[in-house]
């Protein structure tokens, strides 16, 4: 009498070997696969900062150059500042008399340090808030925080980061002394420190995450400026 003899299915060793080698690549793809996770995280983080960053300046240059132009009875005048009136090349008549306007500008344009009345104001010279908003100065040490109540759903946007810190700080930065010149040179401006007021102001805004600062490695800073150019008037016609 025979006996039959049971089949067992086994591994070949070419297969566990196989097995191994796909183990092995993804354990050691593994962390690779993480830190892209997290970099593109990161990202996401720093992009909604600048657009946050920039939001914040946007709202800043709608508002007037200075306090001094925000009269509503007078057109906007471009204001008088520490910078000489000759350096900046003020236009004349045919008689040799200052016009009012910088050289270049249009004997009809408003753009002129002359007010309607004929006065001249000067620029603030000192930069800070008298808590009405309503010109450029009134952001200096501005914060801002990008905040939410309910941390279960999205109030702000959908903003991944709900605590980002804005910090904007403003200066007065040298401007071009030679109007005239076919090229003006203007390096670094930022980095120029006037003494007194100028025709530009330089903004700044530095911004920070409460929960993501470690992660940021820097603080992200967005710059932009601002001119003492006065305004237009407007036209108006009857058809």
């Amino acid at each position: 009498m025979c006996k039959a003899k049971s089949a067992h299915s086994g591994v070949a060793m070419i297969e566990l070997i196989f097995a191994i080698v796909i183990m092995g690549i993804v354990m050691m793809s593994a962390p690779m696969l993480v830190s892209r996770a997290s970099n593109a995280g990161l990202l996401t983080v720093q992009q909604e900062a600048i657009v946050a960053g920039s939001s914040e300046i946007g709202m800043i240059l709608t508002r007037q150059w200075d306090e001094n132009n925000t009269k509503e009875s007078l057109y906007s005048p471009v204001l008088m500042t520490s910078e000489d009136i000759d350096s900046l090349n003020e236009a004349t008549d045919a008689d040799g008399n200052y016009t009012g306007r910088r050289a270049g500008t249009p004997s009809l344009s408003t753009r002129s340090f002359l007010t309607s009345d004929g006065k001249r104001l000067e620029a603030s010279s000192t930069l800070g808030s008298d808590g009405d908003d309503d010109d450029i100065d009134d952001f200096n040490n501005h914060t801002a925080t990008l905040t939410s109540s309910d941390t279960t759903t999205a109030q702000v946007g959908d903003y991944i980061d709900t605590s980002l810190q804005l910090l904007t700080t403003l200066k007065y930065i040298s401007s071009p002394s030679n109007y005239n010149a076919t090229t003006i040179s203007f390096n670094t401006p930022f980095n120029t420190t006037p003494v007194g007021t100028s025709n530009i102001k330089a903004i700044k805004t530095v911004i920070t995450s409460g929960s993501h600062d470690a992660d940021f490695g820097t603080k992200i800073k967005l710059r932009a400026f601002s001119c003492n150019i006065g305004t237009y008037e407007l036209i108006e016609r009857s058809f």
